[in-house]
């Protein structure tokens, strides 16, 4: 039999409920909207004194002073090429590194925006606040610099390409020309396998695309990272990524004159060591 209801206790906790959550929407409203509020001002004050510095016509000497004074005075070490609007906020915010590298994002996107001073505390509530405004920054970093490591792998593959033994040669008829863009480095054909002569008859051209060049070559590199690892358990959470199946790769090892996973595994390595040194000279 289930136990009868007491419904005294059950209002009762509710209304100490009630209780606590009035004291912290007070708490909420003094304490942290109000300091919100205040953090945003001295912001916008931030931003005048780094508009002022850069305007100003000394803005080196001035950040040459600041650097110094950091250093003299508190301790602090700054980079020598850090922008401006950086030295100024770590200047003016001494007490932590990671406060003035938060607070340095939001007056960077700020200046970026160019939003005035008196327009920034607006700013950072449309924004959804400073963390949101800190966050939007690091996620357009990290797309950027993988958006790279693809261009990097792209151009180390390109060059690869080119060095390596052709795998065929395609002889067109005397009055076919192939069209030019300059944003591509390849030609695209439509091919089929002629099964009377075993020749590859060219049927069509693909006018020039910096979208299929980009698409074909981060498959390719794809196709051949995937199998340096052909054997591990990287290998099969690659495939699962990409849709692809060891008869799939082993097909695509073949067809471009890997005649053993050795030579495709070495092709592999080079590219991704010509990539990395490509992501290191941030090409």
């Amino acid at each position: 039999m289930a136990k009868k209801s007491n419904k005294a206790l059950v209002l009762s906790l509710i209304a100490e409920a009630d209780v606590v959550a009035n004291d912290h929407e007070v708490y909420h409203d003094q304490y942290v909207t109000r300091a919100n509020d205040v953090l945003y001002v001295l912001l916008a004050n931030m931003l005048h004194v780094c508009i002022e510095v850069e305007t100003s016509g000394e803005a080196v000497r001035v950040v040459k002073e600041m650097r110094s004074k950091l250093k003299s005075d508190y301790g602090i070490k700054t980079q020598t090429n850090s922008r401006t609007s950086s030295i100024v906020v770590r200047y003016i915010v001494r007490s932590s590194r990671k406060t003035a590298h938060v607070y340095g994002r939001v007056i960077e996107v700020a200046m970026n925006n160019n939003i005035t001073p008196e327009q920034l505390p607006d700013f950072i509530r449309d924004k959804g606040g400073i963390e949101e405004i800190r966050l939007s920054v690091v996620s357009a970093e990290e797309k950027k610099a993988e958006s790279d490591k693809w261009a990097n792998a792209r151009n180390a593959l390109t060059s690869l390409l080119y060095e390596r033994e052709p795998i065929g040669k395609v002889v067109l008829n005397n009055n076919v020309r192939l069209p030019y863009a300059s944003d591509v480095v390849f030609d695209y054909l439509i091919c089929n396998k002629n099964l009377k002569t075993g020749e590859i008859d060219v049927l069509g051209v693909i006018y020039p695309s910096s979208d299929i060049e980009t698409r074909a070559l981060n498959l390719f590199a794809i196709n051949s990272v995937t199998m340096q690892h052909n054997g591990t358990n990287k290998f099969y959470e690659i495939c699962q990524q990409f849709g692809f199946n060891q008869d799939m790769l082993i097909d695509w090892m073949k067809a471009n004159g890997f005649g053993t996973e050795e030579l495709a595994k070495v092709f592999t390595k080079t590219l991704v060591s010509k990539t990395k040194e490509l992501n290191t000279k941030g090409v």
